[in-house]
């Protein structure tokens, strides 16, 4: 049921707020991060290729169950002897009086002649029609478990690039409200240093901050339409679509709580149900070339009917035609064929075989990753504490040295170097918000359940 989640997850999509999305999407407006994830699974291309690949397994399949149907042919033939075949009969055979020794030469046949019918045939008993049937169906899976995990990757895609914008934006507001600080304190020197309360050197170090803050603006500016434009490529609209992102509440302390307590059955994962799949379609190859040991049996039946004349008068409505009917079954058993299935059967074993092995190491690798993953998001939540801690210090440090400063008791380079560690103290803060997100979603998608990140 579980593997079903995604699929469950995008109607949803579809029948609640598709349409809302598609409408911002063509004007423009405020994603959040459903509405993205939401676009993507729409628009993206990778998904549209494995869906059109399910579509063509689909069409394959129907191609093999009508091969078990009747199968009908309508046919004509015409022929104009230019010389009519000689034959050759032994002398008395037509002429008594003709010495038997004598071999006698003579044209059977009309020089034209003109037949038209039509044939049916059906299948009565096919051991490989059969297998072909459940390998059909089979690839039909095969092929829907590699949209599912197309889907999944896209996920996870729109997910990470959406938490790398909201959280370079955030990183740009932190520098804009240092630049405004900036501004009223490069005012107040300004004042000072004109009215000669303040050094001069002291102006040019603010001058000297606030060029260096406008120059990191500038570049996290280009960040910022850099990351946005590879979100856009991801959801599969255009890049020149005017979009902006919800706000996202990144102080959400439970949901990574809840992404550790997340069942931690690897069997959901998509990558090792698709190669459970290709060991499927691989038995089944066995069973098919097996199939070429059993006996084939059809049925069949031809209508036709047939003119003769020495000259083209078919169209003549006095023109004979003569009739002619059969039906019949037809038995193919194969006797030996040189050792070649038993050959292909050794070969689809040894194809088994590397199968197991790729399962073995998937499910290795699905392992070790679920485990990076907790261990990942563990270390992530405690530094994110830690950030936070220091976030709340440096504020507080800000909060006293301005104080100071006010008061005449601290230089304006202290009061500088606070502005600037807060700065960092912020950055470093938002990037672990993304670093403990990241893991969060790494830990869904190494258990096969990246859908839930949507509802954290």
């Amino acid at each position: 049921m579980k593997k079903h989640c995604l699929i469950g997850l995008i109607a949803t999509f579809c029948l609640t707020g598709s349409l809302f999305a598609q409408d911002k999407f063509q004007e423009g407006g405020v994603f959040t991060l459903q509405e993205c994830i939401e676009l993507g699974l729409k628009h993206n291309t990778e998904i549209k290729k494995a869906q059109l690949d399910e579509e063509a397994a689909n069409y394959q399949r129907k191609e093999i169950i009508g091969t078990g149907l009747p199968q009908v042919d309508a046919y004509g033939d015409y022929n104009n002897f230019l010389d009519v075949y000689p034959q050759a009969i032994p002398g008395g055979v037509l002429d008594p009086n003709t010495d038997p020794s004598d071999i006698n030469v003579i044209a059977f046949g009309v020089p034209q002649s003109m037949k038209a019918g039509a044939q049916i045939s059906q299948l009565i008993f096919s051991q490989s029609y059969l297998v072909g049937l459940k390998a059909a169906k089979t690839s039909e899976q095969f092929y829907r478990l590699l949209t599912q995990m197309t889907e999944e990757d896209i996920v996870y895609d729109v997910a990470l690039n959406y938490y790398s914008v909201i959280s370079t934006e955030l990183q740009m507001d932190n520098l804009e409200a240092n630049h405004d600080q900036l501004k009223r304190l490069e005012e107040i020197i300004k004042s000072q240093y004109e009215n000669d309360l303040a050094r001069k050197v002291d102006y040019n170090r603010v001058k000297v901050n606030l060029t260096t803050l406008e120059t990191e603006m500038d570049n996290l500016e280009i960040t910022i339409e850099q990351r946005k434009n590879y979100l856009k490529l991801v959801m599969g609209i255009p890049v020149n679509t005017p979009i902006s992102l919800e706000e996202y509440d990144f102080k959400d302390n439970l949901s990574p709580l809840q992404a550790l307590q997340v069942d931690a059955d690897l069997s959901q994962r998509y990558d090792l149900q698709v190669l459970g799949k290709q060991q499927e379609l691989n038995d089944l190859n066995i069973n098919n070339i097996k199939s070429g040991y059993y006996p084939t049996l059809s049925a069949f039946a031809d209508v036709n009917y047939n003119a003769f004349s020495t000259e083209f008068d078919f169209l003549s409505s006095s023109h004979m035609w003569y009739r002619g009917a059969l039906i019949g079954l037809k038995l193919s058993v194969p006797i030996f064929d040189g050792f070649q299935k038993k050959n292909k059967i050794a070969q689809a074993s040894v194809e088994g075989q590397k199968i197991k092995y790729d399962q073995y190491m998937a499910e290795q690798n699905a392992e070790a990753e679920y485990l990076n993953a907790v261990k990942k998001l563990k270390n992530s939540i405690r530094s994110l504490q830690a950030q936070e801690s220091n976030l709340q210090l440096s504020e507080d440090v800000l909060q006293q040295t301005g104080e100071l400063y006010r008061e005449g008791l601290s230089p304006l380079t202290d009061l500088l170097d606070a502005e600037t560690t807060l700065r960092q103290a912020r950055s470093s803060y938002y990037r672990q918000i993304i670093n403990v997100k990241t893991a969060e979603a790494d830990l869904y998608k190494s258990t096969g359940q990246i859908e839930k990140i949507i509802k954290n």
